[in-house]
């Protein structure tokens, strides 16, 4: 192998991880952000959705499978994108109508797509969970400085 062929592939691979870091981000900033309660809230949603949607599946990928056993079951860069937008729908930040084409786009098109995103969709709460109550600005120290 080449020095500009191996350099090219690390490149891609690079670019790939960048990517799945990117289209996480929001997610995990959110679940990061958000109370306990509000992540209590997601994990029994994922844990209905895992059971009530049988067979859950989205692309190639069993998520149903992958929710019960921890990301067993579907590609991980995929598993962690459905978290994402799944929490971002759960939360009210994203329209049902973005969520599916998003996925769509990223985990692809598959038979068992529709019913799976309708059921989701089905699932979510009448009214998003509230968003945590904005924290006050603090030193490095952890002291309030408002």
């Amino acid at each position: 192998m080449t020095l500009r062929r191996c350099h090219t592939c690390k490149a891609r691979i690079v670019a790939q991880a960048m990517r799945v870091v990117v289209l996480a981000m929001p997610a995990l900033l959110q679940l990061g952000c958000a109370s306990t309660a509000t992540q209590s809230a997601f994990q029994t949603f994922l844990q209905k959705i895992a059971v009530e949607c049988k067979p859950l599946i989205i692309g190639s990928d069993d998520i149903g499978q992958a929710i019960t056993f921890n990301g067993l079951g579907a590609v991980p860069e995929h598993y962690n994108n459905f978290l994402g937008q799944t929490s971002a729908l759960f939360g009210g930040s994203i329209s049902p109508d973005t969520y599916r084409a998003s996925l769509d786009a990223f985990l692809g098109s598959g038979s068992y797509n529709r019913r799976s995103f309708d059921c989701i969709i089905g699932h979510l709460p009448a009214t998003p969970p509230p968003a945590p109550a904005p924290q006050p600005p603090r030193s490095a120290a952890g002291d309030t400085l408002a």
